[in-house]
């Protein structure tokens, strides 16, 4: 529930211009007009602490009570309306501050304002007896009129399609013996609902193995409330299959531990939300007699599986479009499935999109389509939303459970994320910024709001609202299109997407919009006349054409409410109305044609403003009128070469950062920025630091400048730096000013960058060239004749054969320098570019270092001395052309992660079958490589090798425990694949295999690949036949596309029933 959130920052608001009333007069006014705001004020604040009260019963309501819905939509009108006058004040507040102003100019009504949003709360509140919504000082712990019906472990085979793989993953991996020798063990299913957590359970308890294996079984459906004495006692009745009337937890305990002394039990807790690490302990202390138990554990949310788990967790999936299309037709058509060309097939595949490949939406929607069997009815089912058809309840209640057990802070923050089309790709950073913008992220007195905010993306993932790898501070995720349909289905009209195939109309005035489109048609015509939505509050307008027509006119007079404004291209602007968004607080301009305009410098209340490509002109010279600024980001402004001496008026700032702009130093007095935290120069041309940084080094987490040597000497303060530090060195070093830089003593240092810029002084003496030049439009002002004739800003690389006398020469201090740049050994990540000595340094082989990530680029190190890095986890190598042979003791035995790419004179790695943890092995375009070591026992292996045309010599072991083996092979240039490849022996446990652009190759040899199920195939352009023995019979999905010359493909292995099915995988192959 969003408005918990609203009313707390009113009344936080309400509680900071309590005093301002005080302190300021008023200057239109006299002093009863000021006594009677204050007063009003007060009683306004009174009245929301009530609402507040009430919030968390209207809350457990709203998703089935229409009469609370409507409720809290009006309150949320009235809400809005009180904060933006609230806000007003607010802003004439800081106005006063910064025109140095006793008195502050309020609107004449603001008295009577306040006055009638008063009276519109007194009224909404008196509904609230109507509605019988209660007082409660906190939420409810679960939602009583939300429950999923009990589970338990019956289940019919025959009706799951698709998770067979799945299913034996998971055996094999609560079989498994590697559980460091623990009785008790726990494997974890997560997913988000509806996606098949409890069948694939059902599916595991029921398997012969698993009932083989044990002596006794036991499955209880936990939900929200972990009560200890209640599971323990479900525990004994599924165990003994009789009634336990026990009440004692001791005599429960003592009961379960008598009956399953020395056996071994298989315990299946299904639907688990329990986060208290205390209860979970509670709760399998219980079973200390066993010789052995297996907890399967299936649970929406990773939190619950990493206090409970002590293996790895099994997260399932979404089905595959072949999977979803075989249940789809199984629950639409039954045993008759009408011919490929029918019109309900057509239809049913359009509607199988909607589905997002979700078990329980494809499921409910086929249902409900068998009884339909009109064309017609199947259209209208098409043309609708999911939550506008009858089984809406069916396919949303498992989700609208796990959104009505959201923390009631993390509910505005989903339903936001709405406003944005499907298949956004959302950036959490400026995520975070927008939720703080709208007034959904809390105070915490210990943390600022971004730290805040980003444990509220941390959250949202971990209970699967989120997809995509978990990155902090670098995270980029989506949303599954069923998870964007229940945001749009809870949060009503408040936002919407317009553009193609997008929203088209509103039924009421939105809160939130998002454009795409042209600005010609979208905003000249009547379609979307937002110009005139007095309620907006967010508006992000991406111009996706701008070709030779100008909408002028359009101005923002009317749209004086919005919180957060983003515009990416367009001509259509009157940029002197930014004047009138007094409120907003996040402001991101992009590619704007026209010069920015003075103006925007009067937004008192803008926290985050960010500039890329735009014409700042002079904009920047009252910057510090900006009071409120958090952070400032300038990137690629052109004309910006001198950063005003305003900006170091900035109090409030905290993140600085500027990035190919051509600005020639930082001002003087930056060291002003007391707040500031994380300062960023990337390619403009500040090579130094002003010594008045010396004075808020202290308080700089983040530091990523370009210097010259001369200046690496300042750095010697920042003992208390953390995040990252990216040093570009430039010119000639003195050793003893770098050793000042005392690296060493930054402890709190996350992350180093060390690179090299390449000296053009001596390349007249690469008698046969260079090894690579690595260009990018900025920074280098030597050897301009050298690369005159370069004129792009992308990245230019030239490999030529080097004389290593030069490149010695180029390199010789290299190693000298790089000693001197000692990291403390809490460093966690290591990046070194253009690196020109043979060898690293000795301190980078040093045990105590607990580095868990290094990467090289360009560096002409011969030999990796990696092999004692215990913590070392990622190791990415690129472009290190003298690296020939990566030895067994050059890779530490933690490594999860080697990605190694355009090493073009390695031949060899060896070592690799020691590395027990190793999950991703991913090289390519290392046109030399002809020999790989063995593969690695691992839980989950994936395989990645494009573009090694002499990689011969390679065994992936048979006897080995991989569960899952994928092998992609692109750009072969053999007739013929190498000895291993398609070996019964080598690739016994390949699971996929994917091969692209294999120009040569006329036979597959993967007949023998008995646990082989996926074969995709692209462009191998010499292939014309492919024979019944080229294929094992276990194969289950084939995809052929751009093979020319394929006349005919072996079916023996396709059953009758789904020659069709596969026949449409197969395409763009002209001969076939």
């Amino acid at each position: 529930m969003w408005l918990d959130g609203a009313i707390s920052n009113l009344l936080s608001l309400g509680a900071k211009l309590l005093p301002a009333v005080s302190q300021f007069s008023l200057s239109s006014t006299g002093e009863s007009h000021q006594n009677q705001i204050e007063t009003e004020l007060k009683k306004l604040m009174k009245l929301l602490e009530w609402i507040k009260a009430r919030l968390y019963d209207a809350e457990e309501r709203e998703i089935r009570d229409r009469s609370v819905k409507l409720w809290l939509k009006e309150l949320r009108g009235v809400a809005y309306d009180a904060e933006d006058v609230l806000d007003e004040y607010h802003y004439e507040v800081l106005r006063a501050q910064v025109e140095a102003r006793r008195g502050i100019q309020v609107p004449d009504d603001m008295l009577d304002k306040i006055q009638q949003i008063r009276c519109k709360f007194d009224e909404i509140t008196q509904d609230r007896i109507a509605l019988q919504l209660s007082e409660e000082e906190a939420p409810r712990r679960y939602n009583s009129d939300l429950q999923i019906a009990p589970t338990s472990h019956c289940v019919v085979e025959f009706n799951i399609i698709g998770r067979e793989r799945e299913k034996e993953k998971l055996i094999d991996l609560v079989l498994s013996e590697s559980h460091d020798g623990k009785t008790i063990s726990v494997v974890t299913i997560v997913g988000t609902g509806g996606i098949g957590k409890t069948t694939l359970a059902q599916l595991v308890y029921n398997d012969q193995k698993i009932r083989q294996t044990f002596d006794k079984f036991g499955w209880v459906c936990v939900s929200e409330d972990f009560n200890v004495q209640r599971l323990i006692r479900e525990v004994v009745e599924s165990i003994t299959g009789k009634p336990c009337d026990l009440t004692n937890l001791s005599v429960i305990q003592d009961y379960i531990s008598k009956d399953i002394k020395g056996k071994s039990v298989f315990l299946v807790l299904d639907d688990v939300w329990n986060e208290s690490r205390h209860l979970w302990e509670s709760f399998w202390k219980s079973f200390m007699s066993v010789s052995l138990l297996k907890i399967l554990v299936t649970t929406r949310n990773e939190t619950v599986a990493r206090i409970m788990q002590t293996l790895p967790t099994f997260k399932i999936n979404y089905m595959s479009n072949k999977q979803s299309w075989r249940l789809f037709q199984r629950y639409a058509f039954g045993e008759v499935v009408p011919n490929r060309g029918s019109k309900l097939v057509e239809i049913g595949k359009l509607i199988l999109k909607k589905c997002g490949n979700l078990p329980l939406a494809i499921k409910s929607i086929a249902s409900l389509l068998r009884h339909e069997p009109e064309e017609e009815s199947w259209r209208e089912i098409l043309d609708s939303e999911l939550w506008e058809l009858d089984v809406r309840n069916e396919i949303f209640e498992p989700l609208q459970i796990s959104y009505a057990r959201l923390p009631t802070y993390l509910k505005p923050c989903f339903l936001y994320c709405s406003m944005f089309p499907k298949d956004h790709l959302y950036d959490a950073e400026e995520l975070v910024q927008l939720w703080i913008s709208q007034g959904y992220v809390q105070n915490n007195g210990l943390k600022n709001k971004k730290k805040v905010g980003w444990e509220y993306i941390k959250q949202l993932w971990q209970r699967s609202f989120f997809q995509g790898e978990y990155r902090e501070k670098e995270f980029k995720f989506t949303l599954h299109d069923i998870i964007h349909d229940l945001a749009q289905s809870i949060s009503g009209h408040g936002c919407y997407s317009i553009g193609e195939d997008m929203v088209s109309s509103f039924s009421e005035e939105p809160y939130h919009l998002y454009i795409v489109g042209r600005s010609k048609e979208l905003i000249e015509t009547d379609r979307t006349p937002f110009r005139k939505f007095t309620t907006l509050r967010t508006l992000h307008f991406v111009e996706q054409y701008f070709f030779g027509f100008s909408t002028t006119g359009f101005n923002f007079s009317e749209t004086k409410s919005l919180r957060a404004l983003k515009l990416e291209w367009g001509d259509y602007l009157e940029y002197a109305s930014f004047v009138n968004l007094k409120h907003l607080r996040y402001m991101c301009l992009n590619s704007l044609p026209q010069r920015l305009p003075e103006c925007i410098c009067s937004l008192y209340n803008l926290q985050y403003l960010t500039l890329d490509s735009c014409r700042v002109g002079v904009m920047l010279e009252n910057i510090q009128n900006l009071v409120s600024l958090e952070e400032l980001t300038i990137s690629y402004c052109y004309d910006l070469r001198v950063l005003p001496t305003s900006v170091c008026q900035l109090k409030a700032l905290q993140k600085l950062f500027i990035r190919n702009c051509p600005v020639m130093e930082l001002p003087r007095d930056i060291g002003n920025l007391t707040k500031l935290q994380h300062l960023t120069f990337v390619d403009t041309k500040v090579r130094s630091l002003p010594p008045s940084l010396n004075k808020i080094i202290k308080n700089i987490k983040a530091l990523n400048v370009n210097l010259e040597c001369s200046t690496i000497g300042w750095l010697d303060h920042l003992v208390d730096l953390g995040g990252t530090l990216n040093i570009s060195i430039k010119g000639g070093c003195n050793l003893e000013n770098v050793r000042c830089a005392n690296i060493e003593s930054m402890h709190k240092l996350h992350c180093l960058m060390l690179g090299w810029n390449l000296n053009f002084s001596v390349m007249d003496e690469l008698e046969d060239g260079c090894v690579f030049i690595d260009y990018n439009g900025n920074g280098i002002d030597s050897g301009d004749e050298v690369i005159s004739e370069i004129d792009s800003r992308d990245e230019v690389i030239s490999k030529i054969d080097s004389d290593d006398e030069v490149i010695s020469k180029i390199g010789s201090d290299d190693e000298s320098l790089i000693c001197c740049l000692k990291p403390h050994p809490n460093l966690k990540k290591l990046e070194i570019h253009d690196y020109r000595s043979r060898t690293f340094p000795c301190w980078i082989e040093n045990p105590t270092l607990l580095l868990e990530s290094i990467v090289l680029k360009y560096c002409q190190a011969t030999f990796l001395p990696f092999g004692g890095l215990h913590k070392l986890k990622h190791l990415k190598l690129e472009f290190c052309y003298l690296l020939q042979i990566i030895q067994e003791d050059s890779l530490p035995l933690m490594l999860e992660e080697i990605k190694i790419s355009k090493c073009h004179n390695l031949i060899s790695v060896t070592g690799i079958q020691r590395l027990k943890s190793l999950v991703k092995l991913d090289i390519n375009n290392c046109s030399k490589l002809c020999w790989l070591d063995h593969c690695w026992d691992s839980k989950t292996c994936t395989i990645t090798v494009t573009r090694c045309p002499k990689l011969r010599k390679w065994r992936l072991q048979q006897h080995l425990s991989c569960k899952e083996v994928e092998l992609w092979i692109w750009g072969y240039g053999g007739r013929t694949f190498p000895d291993w490849v398609g070996n019964p022996i080598s690739c016994a446990s390949l699971e996929k295999i994917e091969l692209e652009q294999c120009t040569f190759i006329t036979f597959l040899p993967f007949g023998g690949l008995q646990k082989l199920k996926q074969l995709i195939i692209f462009f191998c352009l010499n292939l014309q036949i492919i024979q019944e023995e080229s294929l094992p019979l276990g194969l289950e999905e084939i995809e052929i596309s751009y093979c020319d010359n394929l006349i005919s493909i072996g079916c023996v292995w396709i059953g009758a029933g789904r020659r069709e099915e596969v026949g449409r995988s197969i395409g763009k192959c002209v001969t076939l």
